[in-house]
């Protein structure tokens, strides 16, 4: 409910000539004193419910306890006080919380242990419900030993419960225990993105998990992402269903080579990206940020980078024209392939083996001509 206004004053006299404008402004003025007569929300110019009007009649002052300390907020389902700054307003208390109040989720004001009221703020435009942008890998053929999913929101997400809102079907078949549930969840600054591992344990070969459970996926069976609709935003809004088929295809033991990849150089003078050919789909974030571009003397070249062909395709775009002369490619040997091996090991491999030294990068040279 909208904040209330009433004009609650009566003109028992006549109004004569000689009133002043100022003396009726006055007047209707000092009548207008904020009223509430239920519980009621706080609304911005953006439509967004700021804070809760608690009126002072239901709250008892005698109580001997300051209301600061008696009267909290919470959800409806929880006994978790909410965070927030009390102040007067008129014949009533406004509740102002740290984090803003949700769409479609109720509210209960208590206090000192009694239940003062309830109120809902209301689901807002559906037209502005949070979505899945992408999953991935794109591919529709993952390894059998694939390592990670990214889940990425059009809109930050409620976090902590990540794993209740995802399932893996296998035909109408729920699996379970088969994405590590991970305390904090791994998501990236913005909120928007979630990085979802199957279980590490039951993919490495020999592991107890491994032996008891089995790898997770199973070659040549067709699955089923589904992300539940249940799953709320951080301002309450339901997310739209999505679901991602695949198939689970050869295990996955190589590590990516870069001297497998074709690089196409653009001529000099140009702004025309770099185009880089791999020769398998990669881990879609570690690839954007695993490649730096360098000239000749060994200082990077500033540009952007991006991928295409569901990440079997890097481009790289200078800010400024190519120059003619030799260039270097460094990919960070921590860039994996879609089974977590890096440029350095493989990610299923037996610890017990004496490694080989490992890396930081791994080079490439080529060259722009005129």
């Amino acid at each position: 409910m909208a904040k209330t206004y009433k004009l609650n004053f009566f003109i028992n006299t006549r109004l004569y000539v000689m009133y002043s404008l100022v003396f009726f402004l006055l007047l209707v003025l000092s009548a207008c004193d904020k009223h509430h007569d239920k519980i009621a929300l706080a609304w911005d110019k953006d439509n967004h419910a700021t804070g809760i009007f608690i009126p002072s009649y239901l709250l008892n002052v005698e109580a001997g306890i300051p209301i600061e300390e008696s009267l909290k907020v919470s959800l409806a389902n929880s006994n978790q006080n909410i965070l927030g700054n009390l102040s007067e307003d008129g014949d009533a208390i406004l509740f102002t919380p740290l984090i803003p109040l949700s769409p479609g989720l109720t509210y209960k004001i208590v206090q000192a242990g009694k239940l003062i009221g309830e109120i809902k703020v209301p689901e807002s435009n559906s037209q502005d419900s949070p979505r899945i942008i992408a999953i991935y890998p794109q591919v529709d053929t993952l390894p059998e030993n694939n390592l990670k999913l990214y889940l990425e929101f059009s809109h930050p997400m409620l976090t902590g419960n990540a794993i209740d809102h995802i399932t893996l079907l296998d035909g109408k078949d729920t699996l379970r225990d088969v994405f590590l549930d991970l305390q904090p969840e791994l998501w990236d600054t913005t909120g928007k993105v979630l990085t979802l591992w199957l279980d590490p344990g039951r993919i490495k070969r020999g592991l107890v998990l491994n032996r008891e459970r089995g790898n997770p996926l199973k070659r040549g069976d067709k699955y089923r992402l589904v992300v539940s609709s249940k799953w709320k935003d951080s301002r309450g809004l339901n997310l739209k269903e999505y679901s991602k088929k695949f198939v689970a295809g050869a295990w996955d033991d190589q590590q990516p080579d870069i001297n497998k990849w074709q690089l196409n150089p653009p001529v000099s003078g140009t702004f025309k990206p770099l185009i880089v050919k791999l020769n398998e789909p990669l881990d879609h974030y570690l690839l954007q940020e695993s490649i730096t571009v360098l000239n000749a003397r060994g200082v990077p070249i500033q540009g952007t980078y991006s991928v295409s062909n569901s990440d079997r395709i890097l481009e790289f775009t200078p800010t400024q024209p190519w120059l003619a002369g030799k260039y270097t490619l460094r990919v960070n040997a921590r860039l994996e392939d879609l089974a977590g091996n890096n440029l350095n090991k493989v990610f299923d491999r037996d610890v017990t083996r004496q490694a080989k030294k490992d890396n930081a990068t791994y080079q490439r040279g080529f060259t722009i001509a005129n």
